[in-house]
């Protein structure tokens, strides 16, 4: 019979230091962490900031409609951005920009439109969508 030779391919290990605990360790080239619990935590912990990093601006937003809401309630069009601001109102969170007609910027939370000037806000409006 024929003989079969098995190659095998011999990896030389290099020295890396672990991403969570920075502890230097020797394995493959694109090896990461010294075990598997770091790498657990790593990847837990990136994932926890990115879902307190989303909170944090559904937060925003939802203070931002509270506020917009309670503008329309009360009959109001506009307000200064200073008045805004103490009750909460973070004009850097939006849900939509564009520039509008007479070249204002029209900004969106959620359905609640308005344009933005240096100072206020005004022509605060309820837009309803209309699916298509």
């Amino acid at each position: 019979g024929k003989k079969t030779i098995m190659s095998y391919h011999l990896h030389k290990e290099e020295e890396g230091t672990c991403l969570e605990c920075g502890t230097a360790f020797l394995g493959r080239r694109d090896k990461q962490f010294c075990s598997l619990s770091c790498k657990n935590r790593y990847h837990n912990r990136v994932l926890m900031n990115k879902r307190q990093q989303r909170a944090k601006i559904m937060a925003a937003l939802t203070g931002n409609y509270t506020v917009l809401e309670a503008l329309l309630n009360e009959g109001k069009t506009g307000a200064g951005l200073d008045e805004l601001s103490e009750l909460g109102f973070d004009p850097c969170y939006v849900t939509e920009h564009r520039r509008g007609r007479f070249r204002h910027d029209e900004y969106a939370c959620f359905d609640i439109w308005y344009y933005r000037s240096d100072t206020k806000i005004f022509n605060v409006r309820r837009k309803t969508f209309v699916p298509r």
